[in-house]
């Protein structure tokens, strides 16, 4: 009995130096040892041996491209004759910002599985003894590297698994990327990196992720934009030092997604220089605050409403104003009808829009609310436009029934072109502006898929038109108007002057964007259009034919406009520092609070701010006191970064408000009509 209580302990002193798991070592932040999916291992077998690394809370490693900062976990291997390893299976790793960077790596457990090889050689019996030196570098808020050898023996003979290892070592590689049937490709658009995928596996791509094998392929600390389409996805952001000389021709990574509630990974080659048509767009991606469907339409209707309050929008409504007060006192019918068309015009416009928006979106294009005002022709069409109403408003000439019948008797009843006219127009000066709960309804809209686009957009044309059409359903409103009378004329003449100051404002946008050849421009085309109004009083053909082609002028000299001007009025005037992903990543590292304003010189809303808030005193004073920067994202000419940035807090358009504090990694979005008090705190963290 002696004997055999001796031998089964000298058996079981015996045990680790065979078994499936090496002794542990602390390096300090990590206890690391490694394991075998086997406990005894056949001539020519193939096998697995993981480093297992147990991190303290709070502490992290190393992928393989650690991203903006970092080392990856490396392992070398003392071996015996016979035994040959190969690399290492990486486990799918997450992004880890810290302050102004970002890192790729891994928390918790992780495993880093390595497949090993036995020649058929090697003789059963065999005493195999596999030596693990590995060296990584562990950071939280500091970094350490760490270093340790850990030893695992086995005996060549009969296989036989570990039942303790094996299954983890399996789950290991089971969750590792491989290399599936994905399709990519990766393309350099100035400052925006597309990166296209197709034929993609089942699973959720809304919080998709690409992590490239290689660094200075994508800037690590800025957002990848999401866009799924019908059929694949596109991912964006910015490029890295990689794209300065030539890219080669093929570059790797893994792309990230969720299936049935897992984090899984596919390996993707990306043939560069090409992008793949992934289809119209069709999953949103999920927006500030828990916006659904019905809440974005609920919130786009009440924005419609409210949209008709903007001081961009009151010239036009106003003429609508005094064609309501024309015909009050009129057949109920005809009140009627003119609400329904000016509806009408509404929604058909907005429908227009749409459609052009989502086409733009389909073809790659970073548009949000208000695009058409980035393009100079259509800012200096507009001014013209409106020069020209209010000539007509003013008296100059008359267009007949064609304005709300602004002809000789005003108490006549207005046209029906007039009508729909006036709701479309109001439609295209309502862009620049951008009332409450319109920014995330919007944002979402143009994240979502096109029926539901088109579902917000039209619940925002319907809130807009809905007041005039109420008040034709409402006699008692109707009842306490005026009645027609000499007071409209005056009232008539009145309107022209909003008119001819909108046209001033739009003149001023153009100068930003075109430069001072865009506004000798678009003056010379209004100087058309007066001789063009002087030439068509003349009862002569030659007279006529003058004034044809002076509005011939008038129409083609816009179009010769393209986007020059400076765009920088309104830094130069605020005395802010230009915005860039990267401007902000140097000031979050000196640890200063930054103060972002993404706006537009065609942004009522935005101008308005910077009024009665931003461009004062008391802002400036709080800016200097808590060594504050303020940062402009001057978004009145296209700018794909911007709108990425836009798009990366569920914005389709301006103004979006930002603010850093001095602790802070995420910014505090901040509501669209600005205070003092909440500059202040939003600064201060609270």
């Amino acid at each position: 009995m002696r004997a055999f209580v001796l031998m089964f302990l000298i058996w079981l002193l015996a045990w680790p130096a065979f078994a499936a798991e090496s002794e542990p070592v602390d390096t300090g932040k990590v206890t690391a040892s490694i394991v075998s999916s086997h406990n005894s291992v056949a001539p020519g077998q193939e096998f697995y041996i993981a480093l297992r690394t147990v991190l303290d809370e709070g502490w992290h490693t190393y992928w393989r491209n650690p991203g903006d900062s970092g080392e990856p976990v490396q392992i070398n291997w003392d071996l015996p004759e016979g035994v040959t390893a190969g690399e290492i299976s990486w486990p799918i790793p997450r992004p880890i910002p810290t302050g102004a960077i970002v890192n790729y790596g891994f928390e918790g457990t992780p495993l880093f599985p390595v497949k090993f090889t036995v020649s058929p050689d090697v003789e059963p019996g065999t005493d195999i003894t596999v030596v693990s030196n590995f060296y990584y570098l562990v950071c939280a808020d500091v970094c350490i590297p760490e270093d340790g050898s850990v030893s695992l023996s086995m005996i060549v003979g009969e296989p036989v698994e570990d039942a303790r290892w094996s299954p983890e070592i399996v789950a290991a590689l089971a969750s590792s990327p491989i290399r599936g049937e994905v399709q990519g490709a990766i393309q350099k658009s100035g400052d925006v990196i597309d990166i296209s995928f197709t034929d993609l596996p089942d699973g959720d791509f809304s919080n998709a992720y690409f992590f490239p094998y290689d660094q200075g392929v994508l800037g690590h600390s800025n957002p990848q934009s999401v866009r799924r389409g019908e059929d694949g996805l596109r991912l964006s952001t910015t490029p890295d030092y990689l794209w300065e000389g030539s890219p080669p021709e093929t570059l790797e990574g893994v792309l990230t997604y969720e299936a049935g509630g897992e984090l899984k990974g596919t390996n993707v080659a990306l043939t560069v220089g090409k992008s793949l048509n992934i289809g119209a767009t069709a999953v949103p991606r999920p927006a500030v605050g828990g916006l659904t469907v019905w809440t974005a339409i609920i919130g786009a209707m009440i924005g419609g409403l409210i949209l008709n309050l903007m001081p961009c929008v009151f010239p036009v409504i106003s003429i609508k104003a005094l064609s309501i007060a024309k015909t009050a006192h009129g057949e109920r019918s005809v009140i009627r009808r003119e609400g329904w068309l000016y509806t009408a015009g509404v929604m058909a416009t907005f429908l227009l829009l749409t459609i052009v928006l989502l086409a733009l979106k389909a073809g790659g294009a970073e548009i949000g609310w208000g695009f058409q005002l980035q393009s100079p022709k259509v800012v200096a069409g507009l001014a013209i436009l409106l020069f020209v109403i209010g000539l007509n408003l003013l008296g100059v000439f008359e267009f007949g029934g064609g304005l709300q019948n602004t002809g000789q008797s005003l108490t006549q009843k207005s046209g029906a072109a007039g009508s729909f006219f006036t709701g479309a127009l109001a439609v295209i000066v309502a862009t620049p502006c951008t009332a409450p709960m319109m920014a995330g309804a919007v944002g979402y809209a143009l994240a979502a898929p096109a029926i539901v686009t088109l579902a917000v957009f039209m619940a925002l044309a319907l809130g807009f038109a809905l007041p005039f059409l109420l008040i034709a359903y409402v006699p008692g409103l109707l009842s306490k108007l005026p009645k027609p009378g000499p007071w409209m004329v005056r009232f008539k003449e009145v309107l022209s002057f909003p008119m001819f100051a909108a046209a001033i404002w739009l003149v001023w946008v153009l100068s930003l964007q075109a430069g001072e050849d865009g506004v000798l421009v678009v003056l010379s085309a209004m100087l058309a259009v007066a001789i063009a109004i002087w030439c068509f009083k003349n009862t002569r053909l030659f007279g006529k034919a003058i004034g044809a082609l002076a509005v011939l002028a008038a129409i083609f000299m816009p179009l010769s406009l393209s986007g020059a001007g400076t765009g920088e009025a309104v830094a130069v005037e605020l005395k802010a520092e230009a915005w860039s992903p990267a401007r902000v990543e140097e000031l979050q590292a000196e640890g200063r609070p930054i103060f972002v304003d993404f706006t537009a010189a065609w942004c009522v809303t935005c101008k308005v701010n910077e009024k009665l808030v931003l461009n004062t005193s008391k802002v400036q004073e709080l800016f200097e006191e808590t060594n504050t920067v303020f940062l402009i994202a001057d978004w009145t000419n296209k700018d794909d970064v911007i709108a990425a940035e836009l798009a990366k807090y569920d914005r389709a358009g301006v103004p979006l408000y930002l603010v850093y504090s001095d602790n802070s990694v995420s910014p505090a979005i901040l509501p669209q009509t600005l205070s003092y008090n909440v500059i202040r705190k939003a600064i201060a963290g609270e």
